[in-house]
């Protein structure tokens, strides 16, 4: 939905947002709700610690994709589906400041989603799990979502969500195009230290991403090198300047709307 701290907050209120979690027939909401947004693990410090106000008791499961394969995911999308673009004809210098973006730097450091969210909500709310057991072993990466959840466990999962993806990029994304050598080499540059961090803070648990990453990033080429520094100094400077002052409007728009919801809705409810 994509409700907190987006531009739909702007225009609905929390009721329109509690509406979606009725049940359908008039009477008490089921025990186990929820919403899927990625978009959410880009928030920041200020803004999640007042999700964990009004909604202190949630539970929440971070799925983590091979970054790499997150980070191209996404560029396809975008440029694919989003702006409707033939990626066969999209110029490796444009993925590369794709990976520059703001938005996509954000979705992918998840050691910095995991800071902020498990110290807002409490290290115990906050469940990881990965993209491949998603897709390899979708039983045991329910399961472990039911149990994180409070739920009954094990549960059967119906054949006919283990056999459909949804919003799969390969399905809504009308062309194929394989990654570019040098975007590969530039995320794993990008995304190792990253990547590193995240290691630490889960024990170990992506030592194969980080190993993965350094290998990539050791088959560099001096021409690579000049282009990173090219695009990160000179063309992808513009796009960040304007994402930030484009943010640092919205920003104080949905600061002044949570001051709105504080006096019509947290402050009653309490």
């Amino acid at each position: 939905m994509c409700f907190f701290f987006m531009r739909e907050m702007l225009r609905h209120d929390l009721d329109w947002y509690e509406a979606h979690f009725e049940a359908a027939n008039g009477g008490e909401p089921k025990p186990v709700r929820g919403e899927v947004s990625p978009e959410y693990a880009r928030l920041k410090a200020w803004q999640v610690n007042r999700i964990a106000n009004l909604l202190p008791d949630l539970r929440l499961i971070l799925t983590l994709r091979h970054p790499i394969e997150r980070a191209w995911s996404q560029a396809l999308l975008e440029f694919g589906y989003l702006a409707n673009k033939d990626v066969r004809q999209i110029s490796a210098i444009n993925f590369l400041r794709q990976v520059e973006r703001a938005r996509n730097a954000l979705s992918s450091d998840y050691s910095r989603t995991i800071r902020i969210w498990s110290k807002a909500f409490g290290w115990d709310a906050l469940h990881v799990d990965f993209f491949d057991r998603l897709r390899d072993d979708p039983q045991t990466f329910i399961n472990g979502v039911l149990r994180h959840i409070g739920a009954t466990t094990p549960w059967t999962l119906p054949a006919k969500f283990m056999k459909t993806k949804v919003h799969a990029t390969s399905s809504i994304v009308p062309h194929q195009r394989d990654i570019p050598e040098v975007v590969q080499w530039y995320i794993a540059d990008r995304l190792l230290e990253p990547t590193e961090r995240l290691n630490q803070l889960l024990e170990g648990r992506v030592a194969n991403w980080v190993d993965e990453l350094r290998t990539i990033r050791g088959k560099t080429r001096p021409s690579w090198r000049i282009l990173r520094e090219v695009n990160r100094t000179v063309l992808a400077i513009p796009e960040r300047l304007a994402y930030e002052a484009y943010h640092a409007v919205l920003d104080l728009r949905l600061w002044f709307r949570w001051r709105q919801f504080q006096k019509s809705y947290i402050s009653d409810s309490r």
